[in-house]
């Protein structure tokens, strides 16, 4: 008669055990639902930002009209690599102040 109590008991507990993992899963799948709803309105709300047209166009518009002496001296001078610093620099503001929400 005990092994009885303690099988019910034990069914019980794994009941138990099931309902709350039931409702774990429910609450981190809602969790993870409304992140993607909110991370879905961010990334909407970004793409419909217009892109500027001199951005658009790229540096080739800027620099076609310069010397060809002037772009060998840019060239040898590491301009790419300070393009790539500078848009780097840029991109880790923007999303600092995207990520804090404008307080820097």
């Amino acid at each position: 008669m005990i092994d009885w109590i303690k099988e019910a008991w034990n069914d019980l507990i794994e009941w138990f055990k099931a309902i709350l993992q039931a409702i774990f899963d429910y609450f981190s799948d809602l969790f993870i639902l409304v992140l993607d709803g909110f991370l879905g309105a961010v990334s909407s709300l970004i793409a419909s930002v217009p892109v500027p047209d001199f951005l658009s166009n790229g540096l080739g518009s800027y620099l076609n009209g310069i010397d060809s002496g002037v772009l060998y001296f840019l060239s040898q001078s590491g301009i790419t690599p300070a393009f790539a610093i500078l848009g780097a620099g840029v991109t880790f503001r923007l999303l600092r102040k995207l990520f804090t929400l404008g307080q820097w």
